[in-house]
C-alpha cells in the first residue's frame, strides 16, 4: 500500500506499540533466563535445525516463524520483503546491491536469491556478530557465493567501497540514513537509475531527517509504501527513491 507519508503521529503510534514492546523484552528476558544464546545466534541456531540446506526461500520461512514463535527479530519481514523482491527482479540477476544492516542476514538471503553469477551483493554492519551470522546464514542458504559481509562503521566503509550499485537497502541506525546516503551519492556509488530503499520511515521510528531531504531532492522520485512493523500490526513504512536518469 502506498500513500503520500506515515499517518499515524509519532506519540499515539508509541503508545500503541508499547504492548508490543513490553512483549517482545519479556520473550527476550525468558529466553536468556531459559539459557539461550543471543538472538542473532539463536535464529542461526533456528534456521539450522528448521530450514532446507540450500533453500534460500526455506530459511527465510524459519527464520519469519522463529520472529512470531521464539523472540523478535527487527527484519525487513515478510510482508515488506516482497517488494525489495520486486525490485531486485526488476533491476535482474547482474543487480548489484548494497546493504547497510546485516543483523541476522535476512535481508541478504532475500535479495542474494535473486542475483546470477554477475551479480553481487554487499552487507555492511558495525556488529562483528552481524557480520558473522549473516556470512553463516547465506552459507545456509547456498548464496553465499554472491554475497561479501564487511565488519565497520557504516560511514567507514562507504569511504573503501567501489560501485556503482543498483539498489542500496538502508536498514541500520536510522539516524545515520542521511549521512550514509549524501555520501554514497558524493561518491557516485549509486548507478544511474539506481534505487535507494530506506525502511523504518513509519511514526513509531520519530522523524527522520533523510525522508525530507530525499523528498526534496528533483534528481529522484520518491515514495512512502505504508506496512507494519515486522510481524506486527502497527504502522511503518518504506521510502523508496528511484534516481531520475539525466
Amino acid at each position: 500500500m502506498s500513500s503520500d507519508g506515515p499517518r499515524g503521529g509519532v506519540l499515539a503510534t508509541r503508545l500503541r506499540a508499547l504492548p508490543w514492546a513490553l512483549r517482545s523484552v519479556g520473550r527476550e528476558v525468558a529466553a536468556r533466563f531459559r539459557g539461550e544464546p543471543p538472538v542473532r545466534e539463536a535464529a542461526l541456531r533456528w534456521a539450522r535445525e528448521h530450514a532446507t540446506p540450500g533453500d534460500p526461500g526455506s530459511v527465510l520461512a524459519s527464520l519469519d516463524r522463529f520472529a512470531v514463535e521464539r523472540r523478535f527479530l527487527m527484519n525487513v519481514g515478510d510482508e515488506k520483503g516482497p517488494l525489495l523482491d520486486r525490485i531486485v527482479r526488476a533491476i535482474g540477476p547482474g543487480a548489484r546491491i548494497l546493504e547497510l544492516g546485516t543483523f541476522v542476514g535476512y535481508s541478504a538471503v532475500l535479495l542474494s536469491r535473486h542475483l546470477g553469477a554477475s551479480g553481487r551483493l554487499v552487507s555492511v554492519d558495525v556488529d562483528p556478530e552481524s557480520a558473522r551470522v549473516g556470512r553463516e546464514m547465506a552459507e545456509l542458504a547456498g548464496t553465499a557465493d554472491r554475497c561479501r559481509f564487511l565488519h565497520g562503521k557504516s560511514t567507514e566503509v562507504i569511504a573503501g567501497l567501489e560501485g556503482p550499485f543498483d539498489l542500496v537497502f538502508l536498514d541500520h541506525w536510522k539516524g545515520l540514513y542521511l549521512a550514509d546516503a549524501q555520501a554514497i551519492l558524493e561518491r557516485g556509488l549509486l548507478a544511474p537509475g539506481g534505487t535507494i530503499v530506506a525502511d523504518n520511515v513509519g511514526p513509531l521510528f520519530g522523524e527522520n531527517a533523510y525522508v525530507p531531504w530525499m523528498r526534496a531532492r528533483p534528481d529522484f522520485e520518491s515514495e512512502y509504501v505504508a506496512g507494519h512493523v515486522e510481524y506486527e500490526t502497527i504502522e511503518d513504512g518504506v521510502l523508496v527513491s528511484r534516481h531520475r536518469r539525466a
